[in-house]
């Protein structure tokens, strides 16, 4: 796994959604949504995410898109402050 890639993750009430990996942080996986990791390449600037739990993450979805989601992301933290 690796940031930019799309993987599935589970969602509060067993539904599951795609998102983008912004870094991976020992345990937790810092995921976005595609339209915010599209908008942070636009803006040149870090996408925001959310932490998920490695055990809530499936496995890696590969993309229709092809190489687009192969994208990397450099993380540098949230600015929650991490």
């Amino acid at each position: 796994m690796h940031t930019g890639q799309i993987v599935t993750v589970k969602l509060y009430g067993g539904k599951t959604a795609q998102r983008r990996v912004v870094a991976i942080k020992g345990d937790v996986i810092v995921v976005c949504a595609e339209q915010e990791f599209q908008a942070a390449l636009r803006e040149n600037r870090q996408p925001s995410g959310l932490g998920f739990p490695v055990e809530d993450v499936v496995n890696p979805e590969i993309s229709k898109k092809g190489a687009a989601s192969e994208t990397p992301v450099e993380y540098h933290g949230s600015k929650a402050g991490d």
